[in-house]
């Protein structure tokens, strides 16, 4: 009997350690988004396809990682391929939250709101802290968020969780109430400049740099928008030689912390593009 019981622990304790080993996906957004509800849990979305190589090195790395796959316990964990997914669940993650590579790592909340969105391939320990930062953000989202006034947190909220409409309609009202100070605006400016360009409104976000550069050229941020200014004569109208000659007139005059971008701006289109 007692032979037996060991035998029946030991099993047990071998089914109990699998399961901790690897993080239990779900494959479903809207099974995921009840699951989330019902355990009151934020949900993080793996993005994923089949042929996308970094994405099968965060499947041996980063999401092996038995600190990653501790952590993934306090989360409703979504694996989900757009290329495999019903047209219902592709249109929910992949046209809502605005995926434009793989792989993408989305929280949101049970709400479906944006917490966070990282791009590209993310290690165990950049992703641990993350998970670890997220349930804040998910109170300071819940806290801004409790009534209907406008402010400079909620633009803040929605420039970071990459809204690019709801951001451009409080922005507006900001500015029209004169409340956004005079040495603030080139930086939101600039934060929409950049959300309007990774949102595919390309043309938009160009005329706010344009505004920038017109009208605050005292500020750090206008070398921010020279770069985009010149990537755009390069990549969308073709006067490689013109962009790279207007970021070496600028390359004395940048901030230090600038100098690096702009360097590497010049060599890699002069020596791909020559």
């Amino acid at each position: 009997m007692n032979k037996l019981y060991i035998i029946l622990f030991s099993f047990i304790l071998l089914i109990s350690c699998s399961d901790n080993d690897k993080i239990n996906w779900e494959n479903d957004f809207n099974k995921a988004l009840e699951k989330s509800k019902s355990e009151n849990k934020i949900i993080m979305i793996y993005i994923y396809t089949d042929w996308c190589g970094i994405c099968k090195e965060m499947d041996k790395t980063t999401f092996a990682d038995k600190s990653v796959i501790d952590n993934a316990f306090n989360f409703t964990a979504l694996k989900f391929n757009p290329e495999k997914a019903s047209e219902s669940n592709r249109k929910d993650i992949q046209k809502r939250y605005n995926i434009l590579g793989y792989p993408t790592i989305i929280f949101i909340n049970s709400s479906g709101f944006v917490l966070k969105k990282l791009a590209g391939y993310i290690d165990s320990n950049e992703l641990v802290n993350e998970m670890n930062g997220i349930k804040e953000r998910n109170e300071r989202v819940n806290n801004v968020f409790k009534d209907d006034n406008t402010g400079i947190e909620k633009l803040d909220i929605y420039l970071e969780s990459g809204y690019d409409d709801e951001a451009l309609n409080i922005y507006n009202e900001l500015v029209r109430e004169n409340k956004i100070s005079k040495n603030n605006m080139p930086k939101y400016m600039c934060r929409i400049a950049l959300l309007l360009l990774d949102n595919n409104r390309y043309e938009e976000g160009m005329k706010y740099f344009d505004d920038i550069i017109n009208k605050y050229g005292s500020y750090n941020e206008v070398y921010i928008a020279h770069y985009y200014k010149a990537l755009d004569m390069v990549i969308n109208n073709g006067l490689t030689n013109d962009g790279v000659k207007y970021i070496e007139n600028l390359t004395n005059k940048i901030p230090n912390e600038m100098k690096a971008d702009y360097l590497d701006f010049i060599n890699y289109f002069s020596s791909n593009y020559n």
